[in-house]
């Protein structure tokens, strides 16, 4: 008795292993997928950051140069309120291994930090933290949502460059 089998489709399940295999690699997507991810935290801190509750001024001392020179030129700016919100920012970052998406508060607004932890004589407002705990999931279920589309797309043999991921 002669046993004899034949297995069709092995080349096709191989092709789509390396695609697979390629999509893991494609840096691009992840952090695409990231900053999808990420959007609900951002648009959370926004929403709760403290805003001045009418214009102030910054005082400048001027720059070290002039004061050398004996000729300081001290100023003064008027700054409109919504300062901190404007400045929460998302960034790519490329590591040794990985991608990431880093939140961030660009250095015009430098006061975060007093406002996040509080200082001697001024009580915390957290912002940050608040919603990184209240949307880490969601943001996990996001990125989830967003690699399986990708992921959808190798599997029925779509192009990945042809598919429509926008917000």
């Amino acid at each position: 008795m002669d046993i004899s089998t034949k297995i069709e489709g092995m080349q096709d399940l191989t092709s789509q292993l390396e695609k697979l295999e390629t999509l893991a690699k494609q840096e691009k997507l992840t952090q695409n997928a990231l900053f999808f991810a990420s959007k609900p935290i951002v648009d959370e801190i926004k929403l709760k950051a403290p805003v001045a509750e009418k214009d102030y001024y910054r005082y400048y001392r001027g720059s070290a140069r002039s004061r050398r020179k004996g000729n300081p030129q001290s100023s003064r700016k008027l700054i409109k309120p919504g300062t901190l919100k404007k400045s929460v920012a998302r960034k790519r970052l490329r590591l040794e291994r990985s991608v990431g998406v880093g939140i961030f508060i660009k250095n015009k607004a430098f006061y975060w930090r007093f406002i996040e932890r509080g200082t001697p004589n001024y009580v915390a407002v957290p912002f940050i933290r608040p919603a990184f705990d209240q949307y880490k999931e969601k943001s996990v279920e996001r990125f989830k949502q967003r690699y399986r589309k990708y992921i959808e797309a190798v599997v029925q043999r779509h192009s990945l460059e042809s598919l429509n991921v926008s917000e």
